[in-house]
């Protein structure tokens, strides 16, 4: 079924068609339901790929994640998707389940480069007007897509000058949270710390150890330990640390599962939060919901990382954009109860 037999049946141009497809111009009422009418009748399905050879846009967004199955992606794409349907665009998601493929080893994604330039090609063949990168870590990744003659925006990972990108704060955020726990009286810290090499681990400690420096408070060498992000080895750094006469008043733990270890340690070594340790997370992930006291804790914008990078990305296919621009976004801190103000028996507020 074609554009010019629609309107044949209904008695109408090819123009007039046209218009109650994509609504663009006044057609009267009566007009528009008998064309309705015959197209829903027929199963009428306009082509899109000849659409975007005529028009030069498809509305189409190819959108490639590493990993779908990692839980911020879903958030990230939400996003994504509320702009683009207020937009009147589509979006066609390719998921590239790089997580079972390389965990944690992401030096190792050239060893998929087949798989990303395949999902390029499919979207590229789709006539997608722009293309959206979803990491599953914050880093640096250069030369992941190849010569596309196409507008990119990266989200959750940047590149140098290869596209835009969106990011979050993970400096500024630990430093944010670190300066909240010394003005509660805390002096003696302990931390785990990422995944080594990790890039988020890197500058979520340098944003620990500059609100420690800046009020003149010293870090404990035996006090800082590696918990690669996940709850078994965040409750083993967290017995490392707490399992001594001496031990901190508060640790700040990278992520959330590594804070749920300590809770875990604290409990087995016969230790009470916040009474007897405060405890600080990183993510407001669902685990959080499942522990009592409720974490203090930072919120990442994944929605509005999205927001963003689809913003970005439409900016750039219409040529209002000034060029390649790397944002990062705010997190927010999430206070709970896993906080204590040292010599005082109330939880801070």
């Amino acid at each position: 079924m074609t554009l010019k037999e629609i309107a044949s049946m209904a008695g109408v141009s090819v123009a007039t068609v046209s218009y109650v497809l994509n609504n663009t111009a006044q057609v009267s009422e009566e007009t528009r339901k008998r064309v309705e009418k015959i197209i829903k009748e027929t199963g009428y399905r306009s082509n899109i790929l000849a659409k975007s050879l005529r028009t030069n846009e498809s509305f189409l967004i190819g959108v490639i994640v590493e990993d779908i199955t990692v839980w911020h992606t879903a958030h990230i794409i939400d996003g994504i998707n509320e702009i683009a349907e207020a937009r009147g665009y589509n979006t066609i998601l390719n998921n590239l389940r790089l997580l079972s493929k390389i965990e944690s080893q992401f030096e190792h994604i050239s060893n998929f480069q087949k798989d990303i330039d395949k999902a390029v090609d499919v979207l590229i063949g789709m006539q997608v007007d722009g293309i959206i990168y979803v990491g599953m870590h914050d880093r640096k990744i250069n030369h992941v897509l190849h010569d596309i003659k196409k507008p990119v925006v990266y989200c959750y990972c940047y590149t140098d000058g290869e596209g835009s990108s969106i990011r979050y704060s993970n400096e500024k955020t630990v430093y944010q949270m670190t300066q909240m726990l010394i003005s509660n009286g805390h002096k003696e810290f302990g931390v785990i710390n990422g995944l080594k090499g990790s890039e988020p681990a890197a500058l979520r400690f340098k944003g620990f150890q500059r609100a420690l420096d800046e009020a003149g408070i010293e870090l404990k060498p035996e006090n800082v330990v590696c918990g690669n992000w996940k709850y078994r080895e965040g409750k083993e750094a967290a017995r490392k640390i707490l399992n001594k006469k001496d031990f901190p008043t508060a640790i700040v733990a990278m992520n959330d599962d590594m804070a749920v270890g300590v809770y875990d340690a604290a409990r087995e070594l016969g230790l009470k939060i916040p009474d007897d340790i405060s405890v600080t997370g990183f993510d407001n992930g669902d685990i959080v919901q499942y522990v009592t006291p409720r974490i203090t804790t930072v919120e990442r914008p994944l929605q509005e990382m999205g927001y963003r990078s689809m913003e970005l990305l439409l900016e750039s296919i219409h040529g209002t954009s000034v060029g390649d621009v790397n944002i990062t976004l705010p997190c927010a801190l999430i206070e709970g109860e896993s906080v204590k103000k040292r010599n005082e028996t109330a939880v801070y507020e």
